[in-house]
This record gives C-alpha cells, sequence and structure tokens, in this order.
C-alpha cells in the first residue's frame, strides 16, 4: 500500500477462512495496521479479499494469539486487545502494568489463559475469552524476549540464562 520499509515481524494466524495479518510498528502513533484476508483466491487478491482492516490498532512484534474464534493482540507496551475475526470490532481491551520493558515475545493462550512474557523477564498470566482478568504477575530474575511455549500441563519460558518450566497447578 505504498509503504515502503515498514515491517511484517508478527506471523499472520489463521481463523477459519481467515488469515489475520498484523502489518507496520505499533510502537509509532499511526502506524500499526491490522486486517482480516479470505484464504480461498488465487494471485493478486489486494482488492478482492480483504475483509477488514483496522488502522487504529496493531502489533510490533508479537504474533497474535487465537483462542475460541477470538484473536488477541498484545501490543508493545501491554495492552492486549480481543478482536471478533470476523468483523474486526474489538470485544474488549485491558491492560498489564506498565513499565518501560516492552513485549517482543508473542503471547501463548493455554486453557483459557493468557501467557505473557515482556523483555523485563516478567511473566503474566491473564484470563481471556469474555472478558480481562489479570491472574498473576511473576518475575523471572532475567530477561526473557522468546516467546512462551506450552507442552501438556507444562510452561516452557526460555530465558537469557535458563530454561524454566512451570508445571500445571503447582507453586
Amino acid at each position: 500500500e505504498g509503504k515502503s520499509n515498514w515491517p511484517t515481524i508478527a506471523s499472520p494466524v489463521i481463523c477459519g477462512d481467515l488469515a489475520i495479518v498484523a502489518v507496520g510498528r505499533d510502537d509509532r502513533p499511526g502506524q500499526g495496521h491490522v486486517q482480516a484476508i479470505r484464504l480461498d483466491g488465487t494471485g493478486d487478491v489486494t482488492g478482492t479479499h480483504r475483509v477488514w482492516k483496522r488502522d487504529d490498532v496493531g502489533v510490533f512484534v508479537c504474533s497474535p494469539a487465537l483462542y475460541k474464534e477470538r484473536v488477541y493482540l498484545l501490543r508493545p507496551r501491554g495492552e492486549i486487545v480481543c478482536l471478533d475475526p470476523a468483523t474486526g470490532n474489538t470485544i474488549w481491551t485491558g491492560s498489564l502494568p506498565r513499565t518501560n520493558a516492552s513485549f517482543y515475545a508473542s503471547p501463548v493462550i493455554a486453557n483459557g489463559i493468557l501467557y505473557a512474557a515482556r523483555e523485563d523477564g516478567v511473566v503474566f498470566a491473564v484470563r481471556v475469552q469474555d472478558k480481562f482478568e489479570l491472574l498473576s504477575e511473576n518475575p523471572m530474575g532475567e530477561r526473557i524476549i522468546a516467546s512462551p511455549a506450552v507442552a501438556n500441563d507444562l510452561l516452557l519460558l526460555r530465558g537469557d540464562e535458563h530454561l524454566f518450566c512451570v508445571e500445571a497447578g503447582k507453586p
């Protein structure tokens, strides 16, 4: 769309027959965008397959997360935006505690809990779906820029020096 050097860092997510694609730099005013593109086309579908586009919200590095037919955007300073993937409309927004540190790791959602690791090593757990509910704030003691991973009932977090494994239901 005529925007040279606009980064596409975040990976798209697929929701049904739509790709939800975030482009630009949401850490700069007016430069973050998110859109939905139908997947059933061939060739150049620029003018025919865009379902919706938002110029007022986006991400920078973090890929969107998908859970139960909703898309979650983690913005660079910790705002979480829940979108309806069919319309692009905001369902709700919430904000994680703010510091000078940004979010570079993509969030992951397991059992209705969104896990978000901030660059300064604080990992947040947020209940999502119908509303934003901050459950915990967990300082890991070292920088984290890698995305959390979920395996069975385990949450894996890679810091600068350690690999942390947190088991569900364990303190």
